[in-house]
């Protein structure tokens, strides 16, 4: 079993380097937390379960928005040629505020968004995929939520906030009080 401090560092070096680890696709930078978590059809507080090929399970946590009945979801990630970032990027035992799409469960057409890649999924277990075209993540470290959560611009600088508030600010679609993230130490993320 790992100690509390073990998993901590791993989940703050997956969020430093998880951006930067997916080199092959090209996308402009979609916006901070905040900006994604409002477009997205699901937004899931969750901790990472274990890996398969290129995809993680993530244990449901709670709902922040949109629906999904099921204890675990199947999220996406690279295989060397998307829009999205590697799994491992995300510790297995590591908490996280995922900001999700559906997977298609066909082509949908030759414009298809290039971080859905060849994958589809089966109608019945609806599985998910994460970009890396935004911070369509942030961190759960302690009781705070980490990453570029408001940032305007594409940054090395990361915030924080306390992870009730993201949470209320999810759950009420950005209706509620402002969030007033606090400044983290630079990274190269």
């Amino acid at each position: 079993m790992r100690s509390a401090g073990v998993i901590f560092v791993m989940a703050l070096v997956a969020l430093l380097t998880a951006q930067n680890l997916a080199m092959a696709c090209t996308c402009l930078w979609g916006g901070p937390f905040t900006k994604i978590a409002l477009g997205q059809e699901l937004v899931v507080y969750g901790e990472v379960l274990d890996y398969y090929t290129h995809s993680m399970e993530v244990k449901v946590l709670e709902v922040l928005k949109g629906k999904e009945e099921r204890s675990a979801i199947r999220i996406w990630g690279d295989d060397g040629a998307l829009c999205r970032p590697y799994v491992h990027s995300f510790p297995i035992g590591t908490r996280w505020i995922f900001a999700v799409s559906r997977l298609p469960e066909t082509m949908m057409n030759d414009r298809s968004p290039s971080f859905w890649g060849t994958f589809f999924s089966n109608p019945s277990k609806r599985d998910y995929v994460i970009s890396i075209c935004g911070d369509f993540w942030v961190a759960i470290l302690g009781e705070r939520a980490v990453g570029r959560i408001t940032t305007p611009q594409h940054s090395r600088i990361l915030e924080w906030v306390p992870l009730r508030e993201i949470i209320s600010w999810v759950r009420l679609n950005g209706q509620g009080v402002p969030l007033s993230p606090t400044p983290a130490p630079v990274s190269d993320r």
